[in-house]
Parts: C-alpha cells; structure tokens; sequence
C-alpha cells in the first residue's frame, strides 16, 4: 500500500447531493470532521476514464479497475481510498495566500508514512506558525492577517521540516511548500468550513440546451491548490504518472477537476 498525494489545479467539485443553506451544490465532506473528502469511488472512477482515454487497452483497464457496465462481474486489482484534505489555500493580507495545515490534518498523514518530522503545534488559536522563509507579518507589526481573522505570527523550524519532507518525499517543486503555515486546529475546522470558494453559475434549459437566464445556482469547489492525501494498493499500472494531470469531479467543461497524483518518490 502507497501513499499518493492529490493536488488540485483547478477548481474541484465532487458533490454528495445534498443542499446545505445558501449553496445549492456543496461539496462531499467526511462526517466526523465536516471538512471536505475525496470519495474512494469517485477518485478510482477517475483513474479508470484517465486510463481509457490515454490509449490503455480495455483488458488491462479491466484487469486492474474491475469489469465494465454489462460485463460479467469481477474484482479489480486495485483499492482507491478517499483522498483526505491535508492543506488548503486561505488569503493573506500579505504574500497572497498561505497554504493551512494544522496539527490535527499533519497527524493524520503521519500515521500512514515513515520518518514524518515533529508535528508542529500553536500554543493557542491565536498564533500561526510559518517558515523561516515566509513572512506573513503586516508591515511594522507581528500580527499575520489570514482571511478575516488575526493572528501572532511565529517562526518554527518543524514547518521548514514538514515542507521539505513534502518536496522531498512527493512534490518536488511543484506545489506552494514555502507557503506552508500551521493553525490551531479549531481555526482549520472553521477554515475548512466556512473558507472555500463558492461560485454562482446559469442553468441550462434542458429543452434547449441553451443558458436559463432566470435560473441561477451557486456551486462549491475545492480550491486550487489543495492538498490531500489517498492510500493506493495492488495493481498501479494503468495510473497517470506522477505529477501527470487529469480529470475529476464535475463540470470538467468549464476547466473545473483538473488535478494531478504524486508518488512517492524512492
């Protein structure tokens, strides 16, 4: 069994058909933790139509994802897990945006690796650790200002650690690691709730095909530059290869569910 890390390019949705509040399509998110999740199901779906369109033959894709629709039925090769959030982008008032994680998210991940660095832990829900490269500070002050929220802005050797573990073990420098800063675990639960990007889009007129211009629904995404992680066994064949992108989730027509897998590097 591999850990893969999953970072999103492009604005995901996967949706669980419900309908909370104001949003009309929010997106699927773990029960117990009410921060957004990637479906096992949804994940090995796309994997399965990734490796269809890039030229793969039906037999290996069916060998290794199970049988098609209307086939006879037999397991597959491989077992997808949920991708699991382990950080997520929020504005700043400097330095464009921060890359959360929080003790709690960083644990989680830890417990599925081998020589994961020290987890590191703010004192209070009041103060943001960050990187001796990263300066959130608001000119002249020692204040970090993260979506509407203040906090003690503070240097810590374990976010240099945890960031090079990530580049070094996964993403090279392919994803925003020097942006990395670790809160509270109470204020990532309220940024995973309440931070993520909603949009308002037109309906489509099923008769016509055409744009509703009366019929309005907002949509929730994932925002890019997420990270997650998800836990792979058996036959990998057929994946994407690391770093390589593809498409999941819906409304892939507007350029949204654009993600990339990474391996881990040996």
């Amino acid at each position: 069994m591999t850990v893969r890390l999953l970072q999103v390019l492009t604005p995901l949705h996967i949706g669980d058909g419900t309908q909370i509040g104001a949003v009309d399509l929010p997106v699927a998110r773990e029960r117990h933790t009410d921060w957004p999740f990637v479906p096992g199901a949804s994940l090995k779906g796309a994997l399965r139509a990734h490796a269809r369109r890039t030229g793969h033959r039906d037999e290996d894709v069916c060998r290794v994802f199970g049988a098609a629709p209307g086939e006879a039925l037999f397991r597959g090769a491989i077992r997808v897990g949920d991708g699991v959030l382990l950080a997520t982008p929020a504005r700043t008032f400097t330095s464009t945006f921060a890359l959360l994680t929080s003790p709690l998210t960083l644990g989680r991940f830890a417990r599925q690796v081998s020589g994961a660095p020290e987890i590191p832990s703010p004192s209070s829900p009041e103060r943001v650790l960050v990187g001796s490269g990263f300066d959130l500070k608001v000119p002249g002050k020692q204040l970090a200002v993260i979506e509407d929220l203040c906090f003690i802005h503070e240097n810590s050797d374990r976010v240099d650690a945890w960031a090079e573990f990530l580049r070094e073990g996964w993403l090279g420098d392919e994803a925003p690691l020097d942006h990395f800063a670790v809160v509270h675990d109470d204020v990532f639960a309220h940024a995973a709730r309440a931070w993520l990007p909603v949009r308002t889009r037109n309906a489509i007129d099923a008769a016509t095909g055409v744009v509703d211009e009366h019929k309005l629904f907002s949509v929730e995404y994932v925002a890019p530059e997420t990270l997650l992680w998800t836990l792979i066994d058996g036959d990998d064949s057929v994946l994407p290869l690391s770093g390589d992108a593809f498409a999941l989730g819906g409304h892939n027509s507007t350029g949204s569910g654009r993600v990339t897998l990474w391996r881990e590097r040996s």
